[in-house]
């Protein structure tokens, strides 16, 4: 079933059909607080919260707003990121480990790990919003039109911080 089928089904109460939602994106709500800086548990209840909002507020969805399913869920997630970064905290989270490709020799598994901590040392010097634009474009795969929908600007403005931020971000490599 698509994602409107679905949506129809969970405004009416069904909770198959919700369960089928929180399958299809849980994943990639937490890629989303990932990126955006939020490690150990953290991005899970933010997940969790998303989901739970969801549901507590599916009567509220309009179909016809404009954004799809997935394009309004994300921009619910950046949104809870966001709050939740504002709040004050006690601990510093450490950084995400990645897990490398089995696949690789060890020298490529160094080589791999050393240069996916350059790229993200380089984007956590980008502004937040060029942060979730790169997030969204790259990582989730969304189109310009949708990025730009979840973050509440325009397509031009969306272009132009992706444009900014690749920009930085090649002269931060450069500087490595």
């Amino acid at each position: 079933m698509d994602d409107n089928e679905l949506v129809a089904m969970m405004m009416k109460g069904d909770k198959s059909a919700y369960r089928v939602l929180v399958e299809r994106y849980y994943r990639g709500i937490i890629g989303i607080t990932r990126r955006m800086g939020i490690v150990n548990g953290d991005g899970e209840d933010i997940a969790q919260d998303v989901f739970v909002r969801v549901w507590l507020h599916r009567k509220k969805w309009k179909p016809n707003g404009g954004a799809t399913f997935k394009t309004w869920l994300y921009r619910v997630a950046v949104n809870r990121v966001i709050d939740f970064k504002r709040k004050p905290r006690m601990v510093e989270g450490e950084d995400l480990d990645t897990i490398p490709d089995e696949s690789m020799s060890a020298v490529e598994k160094l080589a791999q790990h050393q240069e996916f901590q350059r790229l993200r040392a380089a984007i956590k010097k980008l502004s937040e919003q060029q942060q979730v634009a790169i997030n969204l474009f790259y990582d989730r795969e969304l189109s310009n039109q949708e990025a730009a929908m979840i973050m509440g600007v325009s397509v031009n403005a969306m272009e132009s911080l992706l444009k900014r931020a690749r920009k930085r971000l090649r002269e931060e490599l450069k500087a490595f």
